[in-house]
């Protein structure tokens, strides 16, 4: 009995550890007719998608067209999305026509809807698929975009027209792009209104800005890289009274003697007529200023009428003193409106003249044959724009003739100052008696002068007596044998 006894309890020792297992999975096994039966039903929500994987470029958009089927009771569902990787970063957004929608109301039995998930990818995207998971109640779908280039390096385009409130286009508008208040690059437009400026990714304030206009400005602009963001046109209003006031040329360089006119262009780009007021500053003591209507007229004007839209042409003459200095003269010119003041900074430079006399108290001179000849020429320095440098003297004679100067060359030459140059030129010793013609030329550095001499070359006076002589000969000769043999 004892042993029976033993053997029982070393058998329930061993059953106890199986009973515990059985239990502990017993509510599984209760449950797995449950589970296997789930599997079998149905899901509340289908989503179905007829192309869920795209291949995009960096920076385009990737549109997934969703089929919302409702197996239940009608609800409203929210529309999640998870993405990974890369697309965190991306701008994903569900959409229903051009509205951006986030809930969405699904009637019962079997109805079907449909939903856009708009997937917008940056340009500097990195080339690779990344997946996004959508949830909508129970249904869920996992879509791939693939983005097969990038445009990492490349910049975005920011295009506007700018306009008036007619519908002209605003010619010189200046387009400002600002990112967190620094101003990124700016460009004027065209004669079209037009403005297109590459710009880096970002978003930025776009300000507009014209003299004449009131501002305007564009907030949380988006570049993208590689796109071009267009904003349209842009209309610009005008100030009620403003003028567009211009120079041609603000800095002028003329010769002393001479007036200086400067050509100014004046509009009237307000609203408004209006009346402007004309005056100068800086004058420099017995110079004298005038505006006039043409260049060439001599009546001076101190205002003038502009309608609306009008432009005219104004000219600013400034008559320096006769002795005036050489140098550089500031002027202010100032033209008043009923509102404000238009000013432009002139700028003039009185240079002297450069100028150069060659004088010489002879310009023929007789000399007999195989005798040198030498003459003075003066130079003087006659200008008033400084002193003439590295002065020389060439002499241009028939070939043949040699000439010398002393001195070969003078460095510097002062206004009002005289130098001499002497002259020796050589004959050749067999050269015929005649008129023959030199010529001098005087060169600086600022300025050259020629003249012309005559040499008379002249037979020596011996030879001359000696061809008297010889003609007496011949003759008393021709006499002497005609009396000794003529009667014969």
């Amino acid at each position: 009995m004892k042993k029976i006894k033993a053997k029982m309890e070393v058998k329930a020792g061993k059953l106890v550890p199986i009973l515990v297992l059985f239990l502990f999975f017993l509510p599984l096994f209760s449950l797995y007719p449950l589970l296997v039966a789930a599997e079998g039903v149905e899901k509340r929500i289908e989503i179905r998608c007829d192309f869920p994987a795209q291949k995009i470029e960096a920076g385009d958009t990737a549109v997934f067209e969703l089929t919302l089927i409702n197996n239940d009771k009608t609800a409203t569902y929210n529309l999640r999305y998870w993405a990974y990787r890369e697309a965190k970063m991306w701008d994903i957004k569900f959409e229903d026509g051009d509205k951006e929608v986030y809930k969405v109301l699904l009637p019962e039995g079997s109805s079907t809807k449909t939903v856009t998930l708009a997937v917008e990818t940056p340009g500097d995207a990195k080339v690779g698929e990344s997946p996004i998971h959508v949830d909508i109640g129970d249904g869920s779908i996992t879509l791939y975009v693939k983005i097969t280039e990038t445009h990492k390096e490349k910049k975005g385009t920011l295009e506007l027209t700018v306009v008036d409130k007619d519908g002209e286009k605003v010619k010189g508008a200046t387009v400002s792009a600002y990112m967190s208040g620094t101003l990124v690059d700016q460009m004027m437009t065209t004669a079209e209104g037009e403005v297109s400026i590459e710009l880096p990714k970002g978003t930025y304030n776009v300000v507009i800005e014209k003299a004449g206009y009131k501002s305007e400005e564009e907030r949380e602009v988006k570049i993208r890289i590689g796109r071009t963001t267009d904003l349209g046109i842009i209309p610009l209003e005008k100030e009620l009274f403003f003028a567009d006031v211009s120079v041609k040329s603000p800095s002028k360089t003329v010769m002393v003697g001479k007036n200086s006119v400067y050509e100014f262009e004046m509009k009237n780009v307000g609203k408004c007529d209006d009346t402007y007021r004309l005056i100068f500053q800086g004058l420099p003591d017995r110079w004298y200023a005038r505006y006039k209507e043409s260049a060439a007229g001599t009546e001076e004007i101190a205002e003038i009428f502009i309608k609306s839209g009008d432009a005219k042409t104004l000219y600013l003459e400034f008559v320096p003193p006769y002795n005036v200095e050489t140098g550089e003269y500031d002027f202010t010119s100032i033209v008043e409106s009923s509102t404000r003041s238009y000013e432009q900074n002139l700028t003039l430079k009185m240079r002297g003249s450069h100028d150069m006399l060659v004088y010489s108290s002879r310009y023929r001179y007789e000399v007999n044959k195989g005798d040198t000849v030498s003459f003075d020429v003066s130079v003087s320095n006659r200008g008033s724009g400084g002193s003439l440098t590295n002065i020389s003297v060439g002499v241009s004679a028939p070939d043949g003739w040699s000439a010398d100067v002393t001195p070969k060359s003078v460095a510097s030459l002062k206004p009002g100052d005289r130098r001499t140059f002497t002259i020796k030129v050589v004959p050749p010793a067999d050269i015929v008696a005649s008129d023959y013609k030199l010529s001098v030329k005087v060169k600086s550095e600022q300025v050259e002068k020629e003249d012309e001499f005559i040499i008379e070359l002249k037979e020596q006076s011996n030879i001359a007596i000696y061809g008297v002589a010889i003609l007496a000969a011949v003759i008393f000769g021709l006499w002497y044998m005609f009396r000794k043999y003529g009667r014969r």
